[in-house]
C-alpha cells in the first residue's frame, strides 16, 4: 500500500527483543545456533542446533523489551539433533517439536515432555490456517508431511490419533487452507485437495536446464485462497515468487528477487524474504520492492503465534484528539497526548533471528501512515480495499480505522455523496457536533474534539446545504437521538444539546418531514439545555400544536393550556390541532394545579358549556373544587353552563336543595320553546295527532316521542322536553304550584307535563282525565294508577324513583280510571281498555262497584274474565275466614282448659 516510487515510510522497523541468548550449556559441543523461534503471550521459545528448547519469560516490571531465562529442555536426550520447527497448540496445552524428522510432544507453557509417542519420518507440518482452534480444550488437526505420506492427525490433551493418510511421497513442505494444501517435494509444487485426494500439478521448483540443481522449496499462505511459492534457476540467480489460487492459477503479478530466498514469510500485504545477508520486503499488491534491511550474516525468519508491540510516536501525532476550536486551553490536551502515546503502538508476529543478533521483531509501520499517503494521492479505491481487509484487532487498530473512516466521510461529503458520508459518520465514531458544524455552526454546543490529522482536512461548506444533504443529516441525527443515555458518549450533555437543536431545525426545514416525526421529537424527553431553543424554533415555524406537546413532555401545564387557548381562540393557527375544546377538557381533568383548572376551566365553560362544566364535576378530576365557589362562578357564566351544572348537582350529586331552581330553569326553557319556536309547536301538535290515531294497545306517549326524536327536525327541543318531563316526575322537591302556574297557559301543548303536576298535587281525576281523553295514553294511565301517580314512562334518566303505594291507593286510582275508560268516545277503545283493566287489575276493585259501573248493554262475556276472577277471590276469602274462625275457637278452648 506504500508508494511504488520511494515510499515515504518504510514498511518495517527492527525492534531488538533478546540479544544475549544462553545458547551454550555444559553439554554443548561446538558452536550453537538459533534454528527456530516461537512466541506465546510473554514466553519466547528458541530452538537450537544443539537440540534444545530455550524458554525465556518477559520481565513484566520493565518498560523496555526484557526477557529472563526460564528453562532449558533437551528434545533428544541421547543425541543433539537440531530443532527444525516448533508448533504451538494452546487449546490443548501442547507444543509439537520437529527434530531430525521426528515430532515430539511437550506441555505448555512449561515445556515438559509428554508421553504421547512420536510421529516419525516428518519433513514439515501445518495447521489448517482457516480453522485454527481458539477455545480451551478444542481439539486440533495437524497435517504432517512425511517421506511417504501426507498424514492428518487429531490431537487432544491426552490423545493422538490418525485421521487420514494421503499418498504423496517425499513431501518436504506444505501449507493448508481448509481442504486445500500447497505441497512441494524436491522438484515440483502441487495443489492437493485433501478431501477428494485430487492433485493439480503446478510447476518445477528449479528451472535449471540440466535439471541437477535442487533448490529448497518455500510455501507461504497469502490469504484464504492464495499461496506464495518460490522458483528459480540457482541460489545466485534471480528467483520468482508466484501467487497461486485454489484453481492452480497465478492470481497476482510475480515478485522478482535478485537471488533465491533462503526463507520467506508473508504478513499481508507484505512478503519478506531473506536473500543472502539481506532481508527484502515486497508488496503483494504491486509486487514492488519496498524495503531492504542488510545484516552482517544471513538471518533467519519466522512467523510466531503471539504478536509483539512497540510505541510509534508519528502515529500518535496523527490520531491525538485536539479541540475543534484552536484557542481552547484545556488540561485535556495533555491527557489526550498521553492517551495517544499509549495507543500508538504497533504489533507484529514476524521475527528475525540469528546467533549474532539474537531475536528481533519486525514491527510494521502503522497502516494509518500508508493510508494517509493514499489520501494525498487520491487513491480512494485503494483505501477502501485496505480498510475492508483490516480488522479491529486492537485498540490502536480501532483508532486507525476510525481516523480513516472520518477522513472518508469528509471526502464523500465534499464530493456530494451524502449517503456514503453518513455511512462513514456512523462507522467512524465521529462526534456529531462536527457534522452539525457543516450545516449550522451556531447549533454546536461545547467544544468537540477530533483527530489532529482529520482536523487538518476539515473544510466548512460555502453554500447552503442541498435537500439531499438535509435528508441525510436528518436520518443521521435521528440515529444519534436513540443513543441518549449511553454512558459511552463523551461530553453527553453538550452533544445531545447540539443534536436535539440541530435535528429539530432540520426537521422544520425539510419539506418531506411528517408531523409524526416532529411529534416523536417533542414527545421525547428534550434536554433542559436545548428546550428554550426548541421552543423558539417551533414558534418560528408556526408549529404550535407540536409546541404544546413539547410543553406536555416537560409537564409545563400552564404553557400547554395557554398554547391551546391561543389556538382555540384563533390567535394562533395550526390545522394539526383538532377537537381543541375536548382536548382541553380531558387535560384539565388530569391537571393537579387548582389555579390552572379554575382559570382555563371557566374559560372553556364560556366557549363550550358542556365541556367546561365537566371539568369541575367529572369524578375523574385530580383537583379538589370548592363547591360554593363553583356555584358562584358558574352562575356568573349562566346560560347552558348553569343548567348543566344544576343537572349534575341535583341528579348526580343528589344535592336536592337545588332542585327547585333547576325545575324552574327547565320550565322557562320549555315555555320559551313553545312560545318562540314555531317548528317545535307544530311538531308537538303533530305528535299528539299521530299518537291519538294509534289503536290500543300502544306504547306510552313519552316512548313514542323518544322514538320519533331521531327523525325530527326539532330534535333538541324534544330532548329538552323529555328531560323536563323526567325532572318533573322525579322525587326531587320543587314548587309544583309555581310550575303549574307557569305552564297552565300552554296546557294544550304541554299535556304530559300537566299530568305530572296534577299527580304531584294528588289531582288524580284531572291527571287521568287528560291521559284518557286529551292524550289517549292508556299505557301511562295504567302505570299512573299502579305507582300512585308517579310514573309516566319517561324513563331515560335514572333519577325517576317509584314511591311505595298502598293497595287502597291503587284501588282508588283504578276506580277513577275505570270511570274515565267508560267515558271514552270510541267504543272499541272503551271496551278494550276496560277489559284490560278488569282482567289485569280487577282484583283491586270492588265487584259490586264494577257491576254498578258497567253498562247494562254489555254482555256478560265481555267481563267474564273479571267475574270468574272475582268469584274465585270471594270463595278464597270465605274459606280463609272460616279457617281463621276455627283456629280462633281452638285457641279459646285451649286457654280455658289451662285455666
Amino acid at each position: 500500500m506504500a508508494s511504488t516510487d520511494d515510499p515515504p515510510v518504510a514498511p518495517y522497523i527492527l525492534q531488538p527483543l533478546l540479544s544475549d541468548v544462553l545458547l551454550v550449556s555444559e553439554e554443548s559441543e561446538g558452536p550453537v545456533e538459533i534454528t527456530c523461534v516461537e512466541a506465546w503471550h510473554s514466553s519466547l521459545y528458541l530452538g537450537t542446533s544443539s537440540g534444545e528448547i530455550l524458554h525465556y519469560f518477559q520481565d513484566p516490571t520493565s518498560n523496555l523489551p526484557s526477557y529472563m531465562f526460564a528453562s532449558r529442555q533437551v528434545v533428544h536426550p541421547s543425541r543433539p539433533y537440531p530443532i527444525t520447527r516448533i508448533l504451538l497448540l494452546p487449546t490443548v496445552s501442547q507444543a509439537l517439536v520437529l527434530s531430525r524428522n521426528s515430532i515430539a510432544f511437550f506441555s505448555l507453557p512449561e515445556f515438559s515432555p509428554l508421553a504421547l509417542g512420536r510421529i516419525r519420518e516428518v519433513n514439515s507440518m501445518s495447521l489448517d490456517l482457516d480453522r485454527i482452534p481458539i477455545d480451551a480444550g478444542e481439539e486440533v488437526r495437524v497435517t504432517v508431511f512425511t517421506k511417504k505420506l501426507i498424514r492428518i492427525v487429531r490431537i487432544r490433551e491426552k490423545e493422538l490419533r490418525l485421521i487420514k493418510d494421503i499418498d504423496y511421497p517425499s513431501a518436504l513442505v506444505g501449507v493448508q487452507r481448509s481442504s486445500m494444501a500447497l505441497v512441494a517435494n524436491e522438484k515440483t509444487y502441487d495443489l492437493i485437495d485433501l478431501n477428494s485426494v485430487q492433485k493439480i500439478p503446478l510447476f518445477a521448483i528449479s528451472s535449471s536446464p540440466d535439471g541437477d540443481v535442487l533448490l529448497q522449496p518455500h510455501v507461504a499462505s497469502v490469504s484464504s485462497g492464495e499461496f506464495l511459492v518460490c522458483s528459480g534457476t540457482s541460489e545466485d540467480e534471480p528467483a520468482v515468487g508466484s501467487v497461486i489460487n485454489l484453481d492452480g492459477e497465478m492470481s497476482r503479478g510475480s515478485i522478482v528477487w535478485n537471488g533465491y530466498p533462503s526463507v520467506i514469510a508473508v504478513e499481508y500485504p507484505y512478503c519478506a524474504a531473506v536473500i543472502g545477508n539481506e532481508l527484502q520486503f515486497h508488496s503483494l499488491q504491486t509486487q514492488q520492492l519496498l524495503q531492504t534491511i542488510p545484516f552482517t550474516s544471513a538471518p533467519n525468519l519466522s512467523i510466531v503465534s503471539t504478536t509483539y508491540s512497540m510505541p510509534f510516536p508519528r502515529l500518535a501525532e496523527k490520531f491525538v484528539l485536539v479541540p475543534y476550536v484552536d484557542d481552547v486551553d484545556s488540561p485535556r490536551r495533555e491527557d489526550e497526548r498521553q492517551i495517544a502515546s499509549r495507543l500508538a503502538t504497533v504489533s507484529s508476529s514476524l521475527f528475525v533471528f540469528s546467533s549474532e543478533l539474537g531475536v528481533q521483531c519486525l514491527v510494521p509501520t502503522p497502516v494509518l501512515l500508508h493510508l494517509d499517503e493514499l489520501f494525498e494521492k487520491g487513491k480512494i479505491d485503494d483505501i477502501l480495499e485496505a480498510i475492508d481487509r483490516n480488522e479491529e484487532t486492537s485498540e490502536r487498530a480501532f483508532h486507525e480505522l476510525m481516523y480513516i473512516r472520518q477522513k472518508l466521510s469528509l471526502y464523500y461529503f465534499e464530493q456530494g455523496n451524502f449517503v456514503e458520508a453518513e455511512k462513514y459518520w456512523n462507522e467512524s465514531n465521529f462526534d456529531p457536533r462536527i457534522v452539525i458544524a457543516l450545516f449550522n455552526h451556531d447549533d454546536v454546543k461545547g467544544v468537540p474534539w477530533l483527530y489532529a490529522g482529520v482536523k487538518q482536512t476539515l473544510k466548512m461548506p460555502e453554500t447552503e446545504p442541498s435537500l439531499e444533504a438535509l435528508m441525510v443529516v436528518k436520518h443521521y441525527l435521528a440515529g444519534w437521538l436513540e443513543k441518549k443515555g449511553f454512558e459511552s458518549v463523551i461530553d453527553a450533555k453538550e452533544v445531545f444539546h447540539s443534536v436535539e437543536v440541530a435535528y429539530l431545525r432540520v426537521l422544520l426545514k425539510t419539506p418531506m418531514t411528517t408531523k409524526e416525526e416532529i411529534y416523536n421529537f417533542t414527545d421525547s424527553t428534550v434536554d433542559e439545555e436545548s428546550f428554550p431553543e426548541s421552543v423558539k424554533l417551533l414558534e418560528e415555524a408556526h408549529k404550535y400544536f407540536a409546541l404544546s406537546r413539547l410543553y406536555q413532555s416537560r409537564k409545563m401545564v400552564a404553557h400547554v393550556c395557554d398554547t391551546w387557548r391561543r389556538m382555540i381562540s384563533g390567535q394562533w393557527e395550526d390545522n394539526e390541532f383538532t377537537d381543541g375544546e375536548h382536548k382541553m377538557m380531558e387535560y384539565l381533568l388530569r391537571c393537579k394545579d387548582e389555579k390552572i383548572v379554575w382559570e382555563y376551566g371557566l374559560w372553556l365553560m364560556r366557549r363550550s358549556a358542556e365541556l367546561g362544566v365537566q371539568v369541575f364535576v367529572d369524578d375523574r378530576r385530580k383537583t379538589k373544587i370548592d363547591a360554593a365557589k363553583l356555584k358562584d362562578e358558574v352562575r356568573k357564566v349562566g346560560g347552558e353552563a348553569w343548567r348543566l351544572y344544576l343537572e349534575n348537582v341535583v341528579f348526580i350529586q343528589q344535592h336536592l336543595e337545588f332542585a327547585n331552581e333547576l325545575v324552574l330553569l327547565y320550565t322557562n326553557d320549555v315555555i320559551e320553546v313553545v312560545e318562540s319556536n314555531e317548528d317545535a309547536r307544530q311538531e308537538i301538535i303533530k305528535s299528539y295527532q299521530e299518537y291519538r290515531a294509534l289503536a290500543p294497545p300502544k306504547v306510552a306517549y313519552t316512548l313514542f316521542l323518544e322514538d320519533r326524536k331521531a327523525q325530527s327536525k326539532t330534535q333538541d327541543a324534544i330532548t329538552m322536553r323529555l328531560k323536563f318531563l323526567n325532572v318533573l316526575q322525579s322525587n326531587v322537591d320543587y314548587d309544583v304550584q309555581e310550575v303549574l302556574r307557569r305552564i297552565k297557559p300552554h296546557e294544550d301543548f304541554l299535556i304530559t307535563e300537566m299530568v305530572i303536576l296534577y299527580g304531584k298535587l294528588s289531582l288524580h281525576h284531572s291527571a287521568l282525565h287528560i291521559l284518557c281523553h286529551s292524550l289517549a295514553d292508556y299505557d301511562t294511565a295504567f302505570a299512573y294508577c299502579l305507582y300512585g301517580g308517579h310514573v309516566i314512562h319517561a324513563d331515560d334518566m335514572p333519577t325517576v324513583v317509584a314511591t311505595s303505594v298502598s293497595r287502597e291507593q291503587q284501588s282508588e286510582l283504578f276506580k277513577l280510571l275505570l270511570i274515565e275508560f267508560l267515558k271514552l268516545k270510541a267504543t272499541e277503545d272503551r271496551i278494550k281498555c276496560t277489559k284490560r283493566l278488569l282482567e289485569g287489575w280487577g282484583n283491586l276493585l270492588d265487584l259490586q262497584f264494577v257491576l254498578q259501573m258497567i253498562p247494562d248493554s254489555w254482555s256478560v262475556e265481555l267481563i267474564s274474565g273479571f267475574l270468574i276472577s272475582s268469584v274465585r277471590e270471594l270463595l278464597k276469602t270465605k274459606k280463609e275466614s272460616s279457617l281463621m274462625r276455627g283456629l280462633s275457637r281452638e285457641e279459646n278452648f285451649r286457654v280455658r282448659t289451662v285455666r
